[in-house]
């Protein structure tokens, strides 16, 4: 726990020093909007918007993933139930006077 604690604040300090370093206004311009931020912020827009962008591009084949381990666990416990009974019925018919 501590590890992460101390990993996130070196982190915070190294963004932290990024922003300060490069605090030079630059102006955005896209389409129809322009905006004017400093370099920083510009960049660290831009990743959480490649972070937002790939997360949901990942989404449809994690919910694929997890309806098939679902299915999957279904079946396995189906499957189990079946293996139960099979053993039940068998049992039954080697020992007769149980």
């Amino acid at each position: 726990m501590e590890f992460y604690l101390i990993l996130a604040a070196l982190i915070g300090v190294l963004i932290a020093a990024f922003a300060i370093q490069n605090a030079t206004p630059v102006a955005v311009k896209f389409l129809v909007w322009q905006f004017e931020s400093s370099l920083a912020v510009v960049i660290i827009l831009s990743l959480l918007a490649g972070m937002v962008l790939i997360f949901l591009i990942s989404v449809p084949g994690r919910l694929k993933r997890r309806k098939e381990l679902y299915d999957k666990g279904r079946r396995i416990s189906e499957l189990e139930k079946r293996l139960a009974e099979l053993e039940k019925k068998l049992a039954s018919q080697e020992n007769p006077s149980a």
